[in-house]
């Protein structure tokens, strides 16, 4: 099964077009994400809705945004001027889920409950703040 989850910000604001032939709506943008190891680069990746997704991306994302897509991957050949065949990513999301935070929410009792939380969760380290991939490569068997 082809399943992937990446947290991403938005880098282009989603574009609108649709098919010819029962005109079904299609957006598409591109969102960069960081490796699993610091010394990764930052990559860029396609990202694709369809339908619903596509609507959804249309109202509500918008460039810089945090997000976390669901979807599947695949891997597109694009053949070049000078005739090189390349490969790209492409990913067609099935969810989108929007990263927010208390400091985007004006109101005051947020405010007030969000700076508590933030005193207590200081301490805590961030969910992705561990390798994923371990620096060694070595098989521990």
């Amino acid at each position: 099964m082809n399943h992937c989850l990446i947290q991403a910000v938005i880098n282009s604001a989603p574009q609108m077009r649709y098919t010819k032939d029962n005109q079904t709506a299609i957006a598409e943008m591109i969102v960069s994400f960081k490796g699993l190891r610091s010394e990764d680069p930052i990559r860029e990746l396609k990202v694709l809705g369809w339908g619903n997704i596509a609507q959804e991306m249309i109202e509500g994302l918008k460039k810089g945004q945090n997000i976390v897509l669901e979807g599947r991957l695949r891997m597109n050949s694009v053949t070049r001027k000078d005739g090189t065949k390349e490969k790209q990513p492409e990913l067609t999301a099935s969810k989108i889920h929007h990263i927010t935070s208390d400091e985007n929410d004006e109101s005051p009792k947020n405010k007030n409950e969000s700076s508590k939380d933030n005193e207590q969760t200081q301490h805590k380290t961030n969910w992705d703040s561990s390798p994923l991939v371990p620096e060694i490569d070595e098989i521990p068997f």
